[in-house]
């Protein structure tokens, strides 16, 4: 009688292992552009009182609300060789706030004073670095 209480479980143990669940991963690559401003480069809005700098970034036209955009900067030190530190931007440093918009075929980084500062472009070239990330739904 009590063999046949265990023939139930025992017949589970064997079918149970049998059932593998499978994934599958879709891995699509983000895209990273480089693009360097140099000190003479940027402009001036004199409504604003900012200093920006637009980057054609054709590769925007793709993305969506879902994806991704990361954009950091590179400054340079005094000997403008190497880059010194990196930051994702919207970022502060030194009164100055760095931030950036973007529509599907441009990307404008912006420096403003905080606090009633004067806006103060760089005076070493910086290197914008810019990550699209795609995202499945």
């Amino acid at each position: 009688m009590k063999t046949w209480l265990y023939l139930p479980l025992l017949l589970l143990g064997f079918i149970l292992p049998g059932c593998t669940k499978k994934t599958t991963e879709i891995v699509i690559p983000n895209q990273t552009i480089l693009y360097e401003i140099t000190p003479d480069a940027w402009g001036y809005d004199s409504n604003g009182g900012f200093y920006y700098y637009n980057i054609k970034v054709p590769e925007l036209n793709g993305v969506n609300q879902t994806d991704g955009v990361i954009v950091s900067m590179a400054r340079y030190g005094a000997s403008g060789q190497t880059p010194q530190t990196y930051e994702l931007l919207p970022q502060v440093y030194n009164n100055q706030s760095y931030f950036i918009v973007h529509d599907d075929a441009n990307l404008e980084v912006d420096i403003k004073g905080i606090n009633g500062a004067a806006s103060v472009k760089p005076a070493t070239k910086v290197r914008v670095k810019i990550v699209l990330i795609p995202s499945v739904n």
